[in-house]
């Protein structure tokens, strides 16, 4: 008989790993930049999170990077520099006149 066994995670929701996400964001980035869904992917064992950047007078502007946490250990996996969001938040700005 084959027994199944569940790897355990460290990160076992969506809500665990958007605050990781948004933890980092906010305290290197910025409080307009955050996540605010995350998929898991049984293949890699990452949960994927979308970065987006918004305003309080306009909502959301779009999406400006991506982070990847690993579901086993909580660390990232990939993550964009700071400084490259910082300025894709501030173009994305730009094109919609948000000064």
């Amino acid at each position: 008989m084959d027994i199944l066994v569940k790897p355990k995670l460290s990160v076992s929701t969506a809500e665990e790993a958007i605050s990781i996400v948004n933890r980092w964001l906010h305290k290197d980035v910025g409080m307009a930049v955050h996540a605010t869904k995350a998929q898991f992917d049984s293949i890699t064992f990452c949960w994927h999170l979308p970065i987006e950047v918004s305003f309080p007078s306009r909502g959301t502007l779009g999406t400006v990077g991506d982070a990847y946490i690993n579901a086993a250990t909580g660390e990232f996996a990939g993550k964009p520099e700071a400084e490259d969001l910082i300025e894709r938040a501030e173009k994305l700005a730009e094109a919609f006149r948000i000064e």
